[in-house]
């Protein structure tokens, strides 16, 4: 992990939008508000270095505009007045918050310098890039003032017109977004204090870059790596997908099930059954079987197994997770059987932490007949609907 660059504290971080006709609104919680940023070749990481951030949450301050890199768009060279350049692919990607810029006709013009050293900068220029792989076509325009005495950018803003096609884990969309980002002296405040900062590890932890999930209606929450994103969710069923450099990996569906009288379980022998008798032709053979506790104190039955499914080799690893009192969920994690080396172990970080919200809702007829839950509307993938475990 790359040494912590910045420390910030937000005031104030929230959205409000619409979705499917809904209203949603989201905030950074005040617990959240301190925020370490980590900057490296690949760009600006940030994260809590008290708490778990949620993709909400992280989406909500992970904007383009980012003060950390917009030094990056300045010549190399000095420059006089009324002279252009060209910003470098990578410090121009980090700008925008996407992952590459695979061509530009961005240029960079200094139109003024006063007296005093400020100098006045603008940016236009279209932008052929990607995000997760997807591709995006971004237009330009930026104004940017620099202070040359204190070599510092004081003000940025830009509007960017983005036409964004439809990936793996997120809509295709086209917006046009305004970023404005001033930079000033301020009075010096707690959160930002040396003493405080003294209490924090803000380089440790790989675990910051993790990302916590909260399942409210289906009653449980996970911690997961960045490759995650949560697709669909409903009482039933929450669906994740796993997207490293644009590239689908992985599916996970996560199913709740109805609950077993308090003390019952099921056996490791009796979920494997249930297993072969879920994947059906389509199985090659059980690799591998197991039972353990999780750091939640949940039991947790796992059962790997390969196959085809429509001539496709595919790997399905399947959790059963139960609790004393008969709680019960059930995650699939699916696969292209030539992807296991890319996703290695990434199951097993994904469930390590998975853990039950204590005042959910959960079904409690177990002797009702459970229909496999309805299956969330998903972009086309080349990846087998997991089956469910009832």
């Amino acid at each position: 992990m790359s040494p912590t660059t910045a420390i910030r504290y937000y005031k104030k971080a929230e959205t409000e939008s619409t979705a499917n006709e809904k209203p949603l609104k989201d905030s950074l919680p005040t617990v959240k508000r301190l925020i370490s940023v980590q900057t490296d070749t690949t760009g600006p990481l940030l994260s809590s270095p008290e708490y778990t951030l949620s993709r909400e949450e992280l989406e909500l301050i992970n904007v383009p505009g980012n003060p950390a890199v917009l030094g990056k768009l300045l010549p190399q060279a000095a420059v006089k007045k009324g002279q252009t350049w060209s910003p470098d692919n990578q410090a121009l990607a980090q700008c925008l918050g996407i992952d590459a810029v695979n061509s530009h006709e961005v240029t960079g013009v200094l139109t003024d310098i006063d007296d005093a050293g400020l100098a006045k900068i603008t940016f236009s220029g279209k932008v052929s890039g990607a995000i997760q792989g997807v591709a995006t076509e971004i237009e330009l325009k930026a104004r940017m003032n620099v202070d040359t005495q204190q070599k510092m950018v004081t003000w940025f803003a830009a509007s960017i017109e983005e036409d964004r096609a439809i990936g793996h884990a997120m809509p295709g969309f086209t917006v046009t977004a305004v970023v404005r980002t001033q930079i000033q002296p301020t009075q010096p405040i707690q959160q930002l204090s040396d003493a405080n900062l003294a209490k924090i590890d803000l380089d440790g932890a790989s675990g910051l870059k993790m990302l916590s999930f909260t399942g409210t209606e289906a009653g449980f929450r996970i911690l997961h790596d960045r490759q995650w994103f949560a697709m669909a969710e409903t009482a039933k069923q929450t669906v994740f997908r796993m997207v490293a450099d644009g590239e689908l990996l992985a599916q996970a569906n996560v199913n709740r099930l109805t609950n077993l009288k308090p003390g019952e379980q099921t056996t490791l022998e009796g979920f494997e059954v249930e297993v072969k008798k879920a994947l059906g032709e389509r199985l090659g053979q059980v690799i591998d079987a197991a039972q353990t506790i999780n750091s939640q104190g949940l039991r947790e039955l796992r059962v790997s197994a390969v196959g085809t499914a429509n001539g496709m080799p595919i790997t399905w690893i399947y959790y059963l997770v139960s609790d004393d009192q008969g709680h019960r969920y059930s995650a699939v994690f699916t696969f292209e059987t030539k992807l296991a080396e890319q996703f290695g172990q990434a199951d097993r970080s994904f469930m390590s932490g998975f853990d039950l919200i204590e005042d959910a809702q959960q079904p409690t007829d177990a002797n009702t007949d459970e229909t496999a839950p309805e299956q969330p509307a998903l972009i086309q993938a080349q990846i087998e609907p997991a089956t469910t475990i009832r």
